[in-house]
């Protein structure tokens, strides 16, 4: 081996399961570099050595190798030591840096510790070089997991950082052993209104934070909670803020227990909802305003519709009486049957009014089966219709079976209201066809007119309260009802009810009925 280049020295292995050592050796003597190689052999390192006598080829190794130990000599012709030990640490800080060297003194020797040499050892003590390389080996190593422990925790701490920097949340770390609680993240001054370095730094602060009427529930739902087998905790309350109001806040957190189950940290977050308490609260009392609104309109509605009733009833009567009366003038029995019409029709709304009620407030429109011939009722309410209405031409048709299970006297209702309908919304000169047909297990019925068709944004809603067409030339007597009970009394039967409008076909609202029997027919609208 030449003192001027470089050589590598390939020592015999140990009976390891590791790989041999990579070892970069500054020496300019080939005798020292060859009783280094036997000593680290005899003390069983089984290693590679890179031999290389001076700056240059020091430094260009350093470049190409990664290198487990460097050893060097500390009198080297045109380069010494400390320079070989700055280059090193310029390079390769981390690898061990051991000086093998004759007389060393010992103020320089410190020197070089203190300049970061791991450990020297005299040429003249060679056997010592065995243990110091282990004992270099170990604390490299033990640098190294510790660098990588600390690393692993900077960037553990960097994403706890930048997690609680980008939520919403307020976090927070709850020591039970010391009471201590530490908060983090630029939530906490959103939610408390204090800059963290003024949110106290013990649970004591966050206790005394918390609304008073919400403590006790709070701090009782935690010791619940760390008493049993949970691991999780959450809570809503309310937490006084630096500007004396108050926040509501869901807080919820995980809890960590020692190998004895004791408690000994909780970890948790805090979220400001106090937006959406305040929406939940006062969409809650809309609703409860709503609801007492219709409740006492319904009632009102069904106490009025009642109490009309028997004063009506006494209108009738003397109507009718007035009627019947041979000797009444005709001025007096065109009164009389004005004022027959016009009760007929008050009992009618009245009627329509107390359904309707019972219908909203849940109590169903009830219905009473019993077997019906439905050709013959249809055929009752058109007659009626061309009673009251002579001047208009109403045609019917029927086919099949009518028999069937019905409530005769609501269908009657469900018809009159139909046609009524019809007959007001079409011109006089134009007919009005009442078709019903029956199929194998449901009975359908057309009632069909001409005239401007039912307005498009109309159409969708025409079987809902409230809900009226308009009539050219003539006043408006409905109260928007009777379609609205229609369906509901054809739902309260099980069947359907739709209506269609356009120029060219007129309106045709189609009724389709199951053919109950009497067991299967519902008593009311559920």
């Amino acid at each position: 081996m030449s003192s001027r280049g470089n050589a590598a020295l390939e020592l015999n292995p140990a009976p390891t399961s590791g790989r041999p050592l990579s070892i970069l050796l500054l020496e300019d003597s080939p005798l020292d570099a060859q009783l280094v190689a036997a000593q680290l052999e005899e003390g069983g390192l089984p290693a590679t050595l890179e031999c290389v006598a001076g700056r240059t080829a020091f430094s260009s190794a350093l470049s190409k190798g990664k290198f487990d130990l460097i050893l060097s000599d500390y009198n080297v012709p045109g380069f010494d030591g400390m320079s070989a030990l700055e280059a090193a640490q310029a390079v390769c800080p981390d690898t061990p840096f051991l000086f093998v060297s004759g007389a060393l003194g010992e103020d320089r020797a410190i020197e070089l510790l203190k300049r970061g040499a791991t450990d020297y050892v005299l040429k003249d003590r060679l056997e010592r070089l065995g243990p110091s390389v282990r004992r270099a080996l170990r604390e490299a190593e033990g640098v190294r997991l510790r660098k990588r422990t600390e690393e692993a925790l900077r960037r553990s701490e960097e994403r706890y950082q930048l997690v609680a920097h980008a939520s919403f949340d307020a976090i927070w770390d709850w020591d039970l052993q010391t009471d201590a609680m530490h908060w983090i993240g630029d939530a906490t001054e959103e939610v408390f209104g204090f800059a963290l370095e003024e949110v106290g730094a013990d649970a004591a602060w966050w206790r005394r934070h918390i609304h008073a009427d919400d403590r006790e529930r709070v701090l009782a739902g935690l010791q619940r909670a760390f008493e049993s087998d949970d691991d999780r905790w959450q809570d809503e309350y309310r937490v006084l803020r630096k500007d004396a109001s108050y926040a509501y806040v869901a807080a919820q957190g995980c809890i960590v227990r020692g190998a004895s189950g004791k408690v000994r940290r909780i970890v948790g977050a805090m979220r400001d909802i106090t937006e959406r308490r305040r929406a939940e609260e006062e969409k809650q009392k809309l609703v409860h305003e709503a609801q007492a609104r219709v409740e006492f309109e319904q009632q009102l509605i069904g106490i009025v519709s009642h109490d009309l009733r028997n004063p009506l009833g006494a209108i009738l009567t003397g109507a009718s009486l007035m009627l019947r009366r041979e000797d009444i003038q005709p001025w007096h029995a065109k009164a009389a049957a004005r004022i027959l019409s016009a009760a007929e029709r008050a009992t009618r709304m009245i009627r329509d009014l107390l359904d309707f009620t019972q219908a909203r407030m849940g109590g169903g429109i009830p219905v009473q089966a019993a077997p019906c011939d439905f050709h013959a009722l249809t055929l009752q309410v058109v007659e009626e219709a061309r009673t009251a209405h002579p001047e208009r031409t109403i045609l019917m048709e029927q086919e099949g079976d009518g028999q069937g299970s019905w409530d005769a006297d609501r269908m009657a209702q469900v018809l009159s209201n139909i046609l009524g309908n019809a007959l007001k919304y079409s011109p006089e000169e134009t007919p009005v066809r009442v078709e019903s047909r029956c199929e194998p297990d449901a009975l359908v019925v057309h009632v069909r007119n001409g005239g401007d068709p039912i307005q498009p944004d109309l159409l969708p809603r025409i079987f809902e309260p409230l809900q009226r067409g308009t009539t050219v030339g003539r006043s408006e007597r409905s109260i928007g009802l009777g379609l609205y009970i229609v369906r509901q009394l054809v739902l309260a039967h099980g069947g359907t009810v739709d209506a269609q409008s356009s120029a060219e076909e007129g309106t045709v609202f189609t009724v389709r009925l199951p053919r109950l029997r009497a067991s299967e027919t519902p008593s009311s609208l559920e």
